[in-house]
């Protein structure tokens, strides 16, 4: 897991979520990347990646709640860093519905203002984000997705996060990851020699319907943002950069007019 020579480091706010915990164990996975995880608690971070930490010399830990940091702070923390990927996201409670704000789109907005100039952004979405270029939705589909931004504040603060990278981030380079209804795999698919890394399949736009029948793994999803993070800068700009791919289980169905991105 350890490499002599660490070729990049990235940021990872949300480490111990479901997505978030595999982002960091495949990062430091790759061996090559310096990973920094920002929880509020190293010990829960460290359980949750059933890691001891002196087996992950390439991994640091910065304690803080993501809103507590000044701006001053998350210049700190993104310096040095050719990657930041955010997989925030609310509490299915009434706190973390009603009272948590737009603590997402915030961050979003806070960390792409502090990161340097040379590092890309990473998010995590949600495939019901209608990109420009998707195709337009059934009405039935476009008038539950406003309801659903009028009554949950989660979901206007997804949509908050994504507007704010695509309208207002146009000279640092930004993705945004939109994963179908998430579920979780078995552990023995995601790590070891069972692991299968080539599951899913990333699409230039969402299709299809938008509630269940198009899955998104967590795990696949960690991986095509860990991969978007870590990849060169060349072919980044090249396929990503600035663009909203969708991830879907292999062999989801496809419409005529959907083309694979990879």
């Amino acid at each position: 897991m350890v490499s002599t020579k660490l070729l990049k480091k990235v940021l990872v706010v949300g480490s111990t979520g479901a997505t978030g915990k595999h982002v960091v164990r495949m990062l430091l996975d790759q061996g090559d990347t310096n990973v920094v995880a920002l929880t509020r608690s190293t010990e829960r971070l460290m359980d949750t990646l059933s890691l001891d930490e002196k087996e992950a010399t390439n991994l640091s830990v910065k304690e803080a709640s993501i809103g507590s940091l000044s701006s001053g702070e998350l210049k700190e923390l993104t310096e040095g860093c050719t990657a930041v990927v955010t997989c925030l996201g609310h509490a299915l409670t009434f706190h973390g519905t009603f009272r948590e704000g737009y603590f997402v789109s915030d961050a979003v907005k806070n960390l792409t203002a502090a990161m340097p100039s040379d590092c890309r952004y990473i998010h995590m979405g949600f495939d019901g984000y209608p990109h420009p270029k998707d195709p337009i939705r059934t009405r039935t589909e476009r008038v539950i997705i406003k309801i659903m931004k009028f009554l949950l504040p989660p979901v206007r603060d997804n949509f908050k996060s994504a507007d704010h990278l695509l309208e207002n981030v146009q000279t640092k380079d930004w993705a945004v990851v939109r994963p179908g209804d998430l579920y979780d795999k078995d552990e023995a698919e995601v790590y070891g020699a069972t692991a299968k890394t080539d599951d899913y399949e990333a699409h230039d736009q969402a299709f299809g319907p938008l509630f269940g029948e198009l899955h998104s793994s967590r795990a696949d999803t960690a991986r095509f943002m860990a991969k978007l993070a870590t990849m060169s800068p060349t072919e980044f700009k090249g396929t990503y950069n600035h663009k909203m791919p969708v991830i879907y289980d292999l062999g989801s169905r496809k419409y005529p007019e959907q083309e694979k991105a990879i």
